[in-house]
């Protein structure tokens, strides 16, 4: 397992959350369970709806057959036996425009997710710019603005020190890290704010601070609401694939038809082995290279 972070190599970043993406980090589900950790994954498992590891790949195969459709390159982060959310790549940091942070997850089921992720960089070579230490930070919670403006969500997952943390790594790399506190029951910021493309995002209104939604109409973003009920089924959970393409799931039905309406292509897998746990296309991709 590897240790440290790759210094040398090519740099691989993001300057934003929606420009034109190049290249995607995955995992399979080979080890892929449900785990208690977010209201969503608790209320389908109390419910009696488990994860169906089969049908999981299927699902997940759709999702790189949409991904390869839209263009996207695909890389591989090796599964691991006992680490049954690293299907969810997203989860273990956030790509930059200095390269991709390691972040630091808070529950212990998920640690060592990013020493797999780690070890999937320095066997591709990639540079990274550097590794929260304290409190936790998670991809999920975390936003590309623009090149200049690194969002992380403090809700269920990340906490406000791993946040300063990240802030002291990215402050020398000309990046501000700006942090948005929720209710722990939306989870990841993810499941209530997703960019979708330049200055334009999906929104829960019940979920996000109305000093963040004040921020971006401020800077002219175009918010468009989410209804509650399809939120808490993972509706704002998806994807910019940039040039007006989003990647989302075949059971976003109503929020699907929303973003045809504003002009978008989707691309939609069927994905409700994943949603119903709580994640969706952000979730299941980590960023390596989007243009500007």
């Amino acid at each position: 397992m590897a240790a440290s972070t790759a210094d040398e190599g090519p740099l691989v970043h993001q300057f934003n959350s929606h420009g034109p993406l190049r290249e995607v980090l995955l995992c399979s589900p080979d080890y892929y369970e449900e785990l208690t950790i977010s209201e969503i994954a608790q209320r389908s498992v109390d419910a009696g709806d488990k994860v169906d590891r089969a049908l999981a790949r299927v699902m997940h195969s759709e999702l790189v057959d949409a991904l390869t459709s839209a263009g996207v390159s695909i890389s591989w982060e090796e599964a691991q036996p006992g680490h049954h959310w690293q299907v969810y790549t997203r989860d273990f940091g956030v790509n930059t425009p200095a390269g991709p942070l390691i972040g630091k997850f808070k529950y212990e089921a998920r640690w060592g997710d990013e020493e797999y992720a780690i070890e999937a960089f320095n066997g591709m070579g990639v540079r990274t710019c550097g590794r929260v230490t304290r409190g936790a930070v998670e991809g999920g919670d975390s936003w590309m603005l623009d090149e200049k403006t690194l969002v992380i969500g403090s809700g269920n997952r990340s906490t406000i020190s791993g946040i300063e943390n990240a802030a002291e790594i990215m402050k020398p790399l000309a990046v501000d890290v700006l942090p948005v506190e929720f209710l722990a029951k939306w989870n990841h910021l993810d499941m209530i704010f997703s960019v979708i493309a330049e200055r334009a995002c999906l929104y829960c209104r019940e979920g996000l601070p109305a000093e963040f939604v004040t921020y971006l109409e401020r800077r002219d973003w175009k918010l468009i609401q989410v209804p509650l009920e399809e939120v808490m089924k993972t509706g704002c959970n998806v994807l910019a694939l940039g040039d007006d393409k989003i990647l989302s799931f075949a059971e976003n039905g109503i929020v699907n038809k929303m973003l045809v309406a504003e002009g978008f292509t989707i691309y939609a897998p069927h994905l409700r082995e994943f949603t119903k746990m709580g994640g969706g296309p952000h979730c299941l991709t980590f960023e390596i290279q989007r243009d500007r």
